[in-house]
């Protein structure tokens, strides 16, 4: 099962430059949390750190990029210009996320951790 015939990114909250949103599914007892996206705003720079958590069974189910796109299509409203984060090299799913994004991905590696960062104003083509 896909995440996008699923999931619901319907709750998600922002205060002064953080925004989080849930990935829910139905479960037994109601709507269960599986995954949550989010993103600090340096409101200087507009550029945003963005961060997940996948609970296990819903990872490289599309939930990852399902959410990515959705916060994507929020900061863009908000004027948010840039993406970055950090990414562990064990952590292949989600480098993959943001490198099948649709933006110009750029990445470094320090030795430790690679460090992902993209233009929201510019898509691929």
């Amino acid at each position: 099962m896909s995440a996008s015939s699923r999931a619901s990114p319907e709750r998600f909250s922002e205060v002064s430059g953080f925004l989080c949103a849930d990935g829910v599914v139905p479960g037994l007892s109601g709507e269960e949390i599986v995954a949550i996206a989010q993103y600090f705003l340096d409101p200087k720079t507009q550029a945003a750190e963005v961060a997940f958590i996948v609970q296990d069974e819903w990872q490289q189910k599309g939930m990852g990029t399902f959410l990515l796109d959705y916060i994507t299509q929020i900061a863009r409203q908000r004027g948010v210009r840039r993406f970055y984060a950090k990414v562990l090299p064990s952590n292949k799913p989600m480098l993959a996320v943001f490198h099948n994004s649709g933006y110009k991905v750029n990445t470094e590696f320090d030795g430790e951790v690679y460090s992902i960062t993209y233009d929201l104003t510019e898509k691929e083509r």
